[in-house]
């Protein structure tokens, strides 16, 4: 089912999840944006939270590779550590 906007820059538009929460969040906030076209107002604010978001995921991304080169250093230990011992 299709579910398009009323209101807004026309009727072919279709409602994305974005404007769902926007919505479900403050109806008024999404009627301001959405129906009437106005910019935010916390424009500072949306802005610094996407950078912090944005490094976030740098490091989260950095800790990943770090546990897969420390779990593969454990394998490779692990492994020599047998060969150490059938080569005995």
């Amino acid at each position: 089912m299709r579910w398009h906007k009323r209101c807004g820059k026309g009727s072919d538009d279709l409602i994305s999840a974005s404007e769902i929460a926007s919505y479900a969040y403050c109806p008024e906030a999404w009627r301001l944006e959405h129906g009437l076209g106005l910019a935010a107002g916390n424009r500072a604010f949306l802005d610094a939270g996407t950078r912090h978001h944005a490094g976030k995921a740098v490091v989260e991304r950095l800790a990943g590779w770090s546990i897969f080169l420390g779990q593969a250093l454990v394998l490779v230990a692990l492994l020599a550590l047998l060969l150490w011992v059938l080569c005995r």
